[in-house]
């Protein structure tokens, strides 16, 4: 089919409309300057703050890194009152931290919780190799005898059993199994307390158990008359508060009451304190007067 001379114009004039339409985009873009990105002052500090921050991150976890890596866990389980020096250095301990161990050692490490009284000691080398260690009970207690001559012939040395509660240090030091250091402990804790009213209380010095308790306590007996006691109704906060038994917040408390309702007729009457329920009294109660 022939297209007449009208036709074939409209035909070119639709072809060059269409590819017009279809290239301009391009032209434009080609002449256009491209827009640069504008990054204020502000923003570039906040950018290097931020790499700066992630630098510090990497170094921190790299040091961390190195730090716990100086710790060797042990290949099987050790008693930590066998190890020697040597061995503690070759878990990473240094030379003078080993030193220290030993000491505590020497006295004897009942549980990992022992460990962290020792305040030379890593958390994290005790984090590593608290699953290895263990303690073995003893079989024999050191002052318990099979032997009646031993027997007899330690109750002749200690002819008399020792007062706790009026003992000097050497006096102490007669009772088998007591030797210097629990001596000291002891009459410090019984002046804090301002004396024993019942031989449990020895229990509540660090490392003296219960094992211990019943070695000596043939040999021991106590005078509860003449006990210190405090008198609620003078005393200060500061005074009650260096007793063992006694925090800051019961001192304070005993102290309010007394202020706002006058002296204590009846010891019981601090039990009205929210803080001081009946077994805080009954040990409060050999140590406290009103009088």
């Amino acid at each position: 089919m022939l297209l007449s001379k009208r036709n074939r114009r409209g035909l070119f004039g639709l072809v060059i409309l269409v590819f017009a339409i279809a290239i301009t985009p391009r032209l434009i873009r080609a002449f256009s300057p491209a827009k640069r990105p504008v990054i204020s002052f502000e923003e570039m500090k906040e950018v290097h703050k931020q790499f700066i921050s992630k630098k510090e991150d990497r170094e921190k976890a790299r040091s961390f890194s190195k730090k716990k890596s100086k710790y060797s866990k042990p290949s099987q389980k050790i008693d930590p009152n066998d190890l020697s020096e040597e061995e503690w250095m070759k878990l990473g301990l240094s030379q003078k931290q080993a030193t220290i161990v030993l000491k505590f050692s020497k006295r004897g490490l009942k549980s990992n919780d022992d460990f962290k009284k020792i305040f030379v000691f890593p958390e994290q080398l005790l984090e590593l190799i608290k699953d290895s260690l263990y303690y073995p009970e003893k079989k024999n207690s050191r002052w318990r005898y099979d032997n009646k001559e031993e027997k007899e012939y330690t109750q002749k040395k200690v002819e008399l059993a020792i007062d706790i509660n009026s003992a000097n240090q050497r006096e102490l030091e007669k009772i088998p199994g007591i030797g210097p250091f629990f001596a000291v402990k002891i009459i410090e804790h019984r002046a804090k307390l301002g004396g024993f009213v019942t031989k449990n209380q020895l229990l509540e010095i660090w490392k003296f158990d219960k094992e211990k308790l019943d070695d000596i306590n043939e040999f021991i007996v106590l005078d509860a008359v003449s006990i210190n006691k405090i008198n609620i109704n003078i005393a200060s906060v500061h005074k009650l508060k260096n007793h063992p038994y006694i925090s800051y917040s019961v001192a304070n408390s005993i102290v309010k009451m007394r202020e706002m309702n006058g002296s204590f007729n009846e010891l019981s009457e601090i039990k009205k304190s929210k803080l001081i329920n009946e077994e805080l009294y009954q040990k409060l109660q050999p140590y406290t007067t009103i009088e």
